[in-house]
């Protein structure tokens, strides 16, 4: 009764106050409403929660990349060279790129996981995939993102509870860490238009 006797008079003195003092009446407002939206934000008010920058900002599309799996892994004849390819998964384009020997076993490992030993000691993916979940993160994808001179760049796309962190990376330790974490892979489709391969195997 006393509370609906005060919210009546605010509201008329608020009124009143409105067609005298038009500007000061807006300020007022606007500060009544800025500390509204403060205690709001700090969750002062029980069952109001507003929408962070994190969570108003979706995941990024996947509408311009291509999911890709790895197709094989081959050494040239002169030993000197290893060589991996990506395939859309949706599609007959390659991605044809050279890796390390290290990279190479790990993702070879992984594609193979029957001949794996059960004793095998953990690998420096291992390590990157344990360090993310320790630290409250996901490992959610890579995208190889973008080619140049034959090089390609990737980006081990990671999120934690509040935001979204993309970590650059050789698109080799981007593959081996995706097949260790059993995440899927991606090629931005400039990179596949730039660089793929056409086969009609």
């Amino acid at each position: 009764m006393i509370i609906g006797h005060v919210i009546a008079r605010l509201t008329r003195g608020l009124a009143l106050g409105i067609i005298r003092r038009p500007i000061m009446s807006l300020l007022t407002l606007g500060l009544i409403a800025g500390g509204v939206y403060l205690m709001a934000a700090q969750g002062m008010i029980p069952g109001v929660t507003l929408p962070t920058s994190a969570t108003v900002a979706s995941a990024p599309s996947t509408s311009d990349m291509r999911e890709m799996s790895v197709e094989d892994i081959r050494q040239s004849r002169s030993g000197d060279q290893i060589t991996l390819v990506l395939k859309e998964k949706r599609g007959n384009r390659r991605l044809v790129m050279s890796v390390g020997m290290s990279e190479a076993l790990a993702i070879a490992s992984d594609l193979n996981r029957q001949a794996r030993s059960q004793i095998e000691p953990p690998t420096s993916y291992d390590l990157m995939r344990s360090l993310v979940q320790e630290l409250g993160g996901t490992v959610n994808r890579v995208v190889v993102s973008s080619v140049t001179n034959e090089t390609f760049y990737a980006k081990v796309i990671m999120s934690t509870d509040n935001r979204q962190i993309e970590v650059d990376s050789r698109p080799s330790d981007a593959i081996a860490l995706a097949l260790r974490a059993g995440v899927p892979i991606f090629a931005e489709a400039a990179v596949l238009d730039r660089a793929g391969v056409t086969s009609s195997s």
